[in-house]
């Protein structure tokens, strides 16, 4: 128990630290499903296609098992896109989910971070421990699964939906007692360590004031960018950070 409080107090001083150093978001960089789910959006770093010098992008109409890279490039319709024209926290997942399997940790650090998706799946893909790292920021993150890769990992899978009081209230039959009409704006911190696989996922929600309120308090916070107004929070809309250890 102390060492699950240890981990949580880290990504907390973390999420309230880094907020203040953290670029703007780019502009959107596509959408799609969730991998596994008809005309599923797919990415992954490949050593065959560039290595860490490119990611390979791949729109799916069946489930590719996972971090089975000849069977994307058979059965996907595939394209290489160079590293350096990512846009960094780009994603800008409408309305539908996005599966990443992941060989190096570049590509949670320059290409997720930041990103908004609903339903998000990572498979990690290297037979290797993820090293510490700081953990990356999502918006909107409504539905998480993790797959670990590496032999004797205690939690291979683990699946995180998260719920707010507004969809709670909805499902017993009564109203929510935000004053808020809107849903909250969703900001999730997510701890890459889990892609170990070590240890039992957890999660700690906590209601935050309106985003205006929060942007002033953190003004270099990576919101969605003003052309993207799908994904920007409302005016006096709520926000819900979730952290994820």
């Amino acid at each position: 128990m102390t060492g699950s409080c240890g981990v949580l107090s880290t990504l907390v001083l973390w999420a309230l630290c880094s907020l203040q150093s953290c670029q703007a978001g780019a502009p959107s960089s596509g959408n799609g499903n969730v991998g596994g789910h008809l005309n599923g959006t797919l990415l992954f770093d490949s050593p065959g296609h560039g290595g860490s010098h490119s990611l390979r992008n791949c729109s799916c109409a069946a489930e590719i098992q996972d971090c089975d890279e000849a069977l994307a490039n058979l059965l996907c319709s595939c394209r290489t896109v160079p590293r350096s024209t990512l846009p960094p926290g780009g994603l800008r997942m409408q309305g539908g989910g996005l599966t990443v399997w992941v060989r190096e940790q570049w590509v949670l650090r320059e290409l997720l971070n930041g990103s908004a998706v609903q339903d998000l799946r990572l498979s990690a893909c290297s037979h290797s421990p993820f090293p510490p790292a700081q953990p990356i920021a999502l918006f909107g993150l409504q539905r998480l699964r993790l797959r670990a890769a590496h032999q004797g990992a205690a939690h291979p899978e683990q699946i995180l939906n998260i719920v707010t009081a507004t969809e709670r209230g909805r499902g017993k039959g009564r109203p929510s007692p935000s004053s808020s009409t809107a849903p909250p704006f969703l900001v999730s911190f997510l701890d890459v360590a889990l892609l170990n696989g070590l240890s039992p996922l957890k999660a700690y929600s906590v209601s935050s004031p309106p985003v205006p309120s929060l942007a002033q308090h953190f003004p270099h916070l990576p919101l969605p960018p003003q052309t993207d107004p799908d994904a920007q929070p409302q005016p006096q809309q709520d926000c819900l950070l979730t952290f994820i250890y």
